[in-house]
């Protein structure tokens, strides 16, 4: 089953490696891991596509939640969130070709970027969904490459109260801060407990 994580975290160095960490714990295949910056510059909106059984990714859902560096952990299923991802494709065209090839383009709002006499690049912004559709539509016409991007999410239903930025004090240098000054959630945030 495919399963969408909603993540909002500090915006620190490591934090992505840890959240793969948890995944590859349970040998989870990720589809996909985009980040994003959001409203508030120390939070970043990682957004993680995973084939999972239900009950294992209730227990990642767990494990990450218990993540420092972690704020919120949601698993937002299609219909509670705006899924939105980028793609671009180039596609093989002749002149015979290019007008029907234009026209697949413009019924799925898609934009050509770039045209030759042999092959014409075109970008798309919409639900996964829609990008594998076009995908589909133009496979017969030749796909010279196509990427996309993960998923970016927002959630439909509202916060009950807007999100505060949290106070983060930037340490440039935690080998210098004395080990017996700070606690050991401390320690684990900085990665001075390894020393």
């Amino acid at each position: 089953m495919n399963m969408t994580y909603l993540l909002d975290v500090a915006n620190h160095t490591g934090v992505v490696t840890r959240i793969s960490l948890v995944f590859r714990r349970h040998g989870a295949n990720l589809h996909s891991l985009s980040t994003a910056k959001t409203e508030h510059a120390s939070i970043v909106r990682i957004v993680v596509t995973a084939d999972l059984e239900r009950r294992a990714a209730e227990r990642i859902k767990g494990q990450l939640a218990k993540l420092i560096d972690i704020f919120r952990v949601d698993m937002v299923a299609d219909e509670e969130g705006t899924f939105r991802a980028f793609g671009m494709m180039k596609i093989a065209c002749t002149l015979q070709t290019r007008p029907q090839i234009l026209q697949l383009v413009e019924i799925f709002r898609g934009r050509v970027l770039e045209l030759t006499p042999e092959w014409l690049l075109v970008e798309m912004t919409g639900t996964p969904e829609e990008l594998e559709g076009l995908l589909q539509m133009l496979q017969p016409y030749g796909v010279l490459e196509a990427v996309s991007t993960g998923p970016v999410v927002i959630r439909r239903s509202s916060l009950k109260r807007p999100k505060q930025a949290p106070e983060w004090e930037l340490v440039t240098n935690p080998v210098a801060i004395k080990a017996s000054s700070i606690t050991t959630q401390e320690r684990k945030r900085y990665g001075t407990d390894l020393l």
